[in-house]
């Protein structure tokens, strides 16, 4: 009878530890009027139904939500109808071109990484980057355009899923959090 109540016991236990972290996925905030975005002055809005109102371009701030841990890498993968969408611009987070977390010294962008409708970004800090008090980590931003009408979603996943043996969301502990992470899609209305 102990045995079988144990075995209940650290079974509950996992199960709640693998639920909690499979938790982490990504997010999207659309920078519309009044909200400038970034890690202190966002409105973190983490749009879901499809980013509105912005005619031909869009800007949109990449984030983790509850992020059970400190990070010390997190990156992202783009996947796109290229006759449909553009990439203008895909900053990180690193304290060149946007104020934030991460080194810069340990950004990398790959444009085409798997072929036009692709594009990836990754970066570090040895320092460790903490959430915010909602469990947020914010990553970097893209800015997209669209040639026509976007009606196809434009995903974003972790970078394992297409480069095999590759943690880019590693927490501080050395947890890795690639294959637990949500992915997010959007589309441009």
């Amino acid at each position: 009878m102990k045995r079988s109540a144990l075995t209940i016991a650290v079974l509950l236990l996992l199960t709640v530890v693998a639920s909690s972290a499979s938790a982490i996925e990504f997010a999207v905030d659309q920078l519309e009027k009044n909200n400038p975005g970034g890690v202190t002055a966002s409105l973190k809005t983490f749009d879901k139904k499809g980013i509105k109102g912005t005619g031909k371009e869009a800007t949109l701030d990449i984030w983790l939500k509850d992020v059970p841990e400190e990070l010390i890498s997190a990156g992202f993968w783009l996947i796109f109808d290229p006759t449909q969408v553009s990439i203008v611009k895909v900053e990180l987070y690193d304290g060149k071109a946007l104020p934030g977390p991460w080194d810069n010294e340990m950004s990398r962008y790959h444009v085409n990484p798997d072929g036009p409708g692709t594009y990836s970004a990754f970066t570090c800090s040895l320092a460790c980057v903490k959430p915010d008090k909602k469990g947020d980590v914010i990553i970097g931003r893209v800015q997209i355009s669209c040639q026509d009408k976007c009606t196809k979603p434009i995903e974003i996943k972790s970078i394992e899923t297409f480069v095999k043996d590759f943690e880019s969301l590693v927490g501080c502990s050395g947890k890795l959090y690639d294959a637990l992470t949500k992915p997010a899609s959007f589309t441009i209305h």
